[in-house]
């Protein structure tokens, strides 16, 4: 029950534990600085969104660190049984030590582990005893940081007023030729443009591969701007 260090050296779980930290500090970059600050400097949102925001992602990453390198309930090599407890003691048959029933030998980290839960390459550690809490505090921010993510992402694109720093109707040509002065038009709805980009209005279809695209037939006072 102490506050030890536990670090397993296993390759797999370095990996995977790479993978979430490259996908959290991805988020954690790119959101704010595509969705929360542009439209916090257009008056769309408050700074509580963003501070709610780093808060999430804060204790995600920190619930991640510490049920890593936290003990799970490792069992040590001669542990001191009292007498009045023997009877609830078996012994392991993997590695002839005594262990407390309910307990589990871990075949990734070479050793018992109390209540073990299960072994986790996500965290590179045991569940167990000792750091339980952590793994379920770990899914639950989680959980609110992906929930809130979504809910930003749709916000984005179906809720908050286009950015005004932004132009849809423009190709990647002419953002590279900085043309986009010279070309006056009236500003197109987001769903407009995407429309017209993948030939229906059916949004449910820019989802399918296995269709021919049709060009949209666009009324003549749209058509001339495009």
């Amino acid at each position: 029950m102490g506050r030890r260090i536990h670090f397993v050296v296993d390759p797999q779980g370095w990996c995977c534990m790479g993978l979430i930290i490259f996908v959290w500090l991805y988020n954690t970059i790119c959101i704010p600085k595509v969705i929360l600050f542009p439209h916090y400097e257009e008056g769309h949102i408050s700074l509580v969104a963003i501070l709610c925001y780093y808060f999430c992602s804060l204790f995600c990453i920190v619930s991640l660190l510490r049920a890593s390198v936290a003990d799970p309930g490792k069992l040590p090599e001669n542990p001191k049984i009292p007498i009045t407890e023997r009877e609830y003691w078996e012994l392991c048959n993997k590695c002839n030590m005594m262990r407390p029933k309910r307990s589990h030998h871990c075949s990734r980290c070479g050793h018992c582990v109390r209540r073990m839960d299960h072994h986790c390459p996500w965290i590179n550690n045991c569940v167990g005893e000792d750091n339980h809490w952590l793994f379920l505090q770990l899914c639950f921010y989680t959980q609110i940081l992906s929930s809130y993510t979504l809910i930003l992402d749709f916000c984005h694109y179906y809720y908050f007023l286009p950015l005004k720093k932004e132009n849809w109707d423009t190709t990647s040509i002419e953002k590279m030729s900085n043309c986009c002065e010279d070309i006056s038009r009236p500003r197109k709805p987001w769903q407009q443009t995407f429309s017209e980009v993948f030939g229906t209005h059916w949004k449910i279809l820019w989802f399918i591969p296995f269709r021919q695209r049709q060009p949209l037939r666009l009324p003549c006072h749209i058509a001339n701007h495009v």
